[in-house]
């Protein structure tokens, strides 16, 4: 009864979180220094070297030809409702499915507006636009925490394309966050 009763709580602690992190349909969809350009954003930089060393594997799907998954977490094909959409892909915990980053072919457009409306949406959260650089990518979104969880909402623009990733359970800074969005090659 106990198990059956995580379980529910973890499948509505994921839906909340995609819920507020505006989901939408269509198009939508790593010397750490941190630098306060006001009170309601930050950037992250990672190491040059990237020296953030997560263990894991490298995986591939659709146009991601490389992305690290950790020890411990593994990569789920394609949307919810759709587990053969090439341009989407996950990485979850294996022991917590509310615990995730979810990547999905964007534009810059549609990622703006997906972050605006979760700004909107989540207002009573303490949103802060957030920038993370790793290697050559820039991500900018925004993070805040529900339920005492870390929530993010970022995009990248990666070999012309723009990647737009939604993320719970790890800050947008956390080494893992680093190690992930850092080691994403596409197609």
């Amino acid at each position: 009864m106990k198990i059956k009763a995580t379980v529910i709580i973890c499948a509505l602690l994921l839906i909340s979180c995609l819920t507020s992190c505006g989901n939408k349909t269509g198009d939508s969809a790593g010397s750490d220094r941190t630098v306060l350009n006001n009170d309601n954003s930050s950037t992250k930089e990672a190491p040059e070297s990237e020296a953030v060393k997560i263990k894991g594997t490298t995986g591939s799907w659709g146009i991601y030809s490389k992305i690290l998954v950790p020890d411990g977490m593994s990569l789920t094909t394609g949307t919810k409702t759709n587990a053969r959409d090439e341009n989407a892909v996950w990485v979850k915990k294996t022991d917590n499915g509310a615990n995730f980053f979810y990547f999905i072919l964007s534009t810059k457009a549609q990622s703006q507006k997906d972050i605006a409306s979760t700004i909107e949406i989540n207002a009573n959260h303490n949103p802060k636009e957030a920038t993370l650089k790793t290697g050559t990518y820039e991500w900018t979104g925004v993070s805040y925490k529900y339920q005492g969880s870390e929530v993010a909402q970022m995009y990248a623009v990666i070999d012309d394309k723009v990647i737009n990733v939604r993320m719970a359970g790890f800050a947008y800074d956390s080494d893992f966050a680093t190690a992930i969005l850092g080691s994403i090659k596409l197609r």
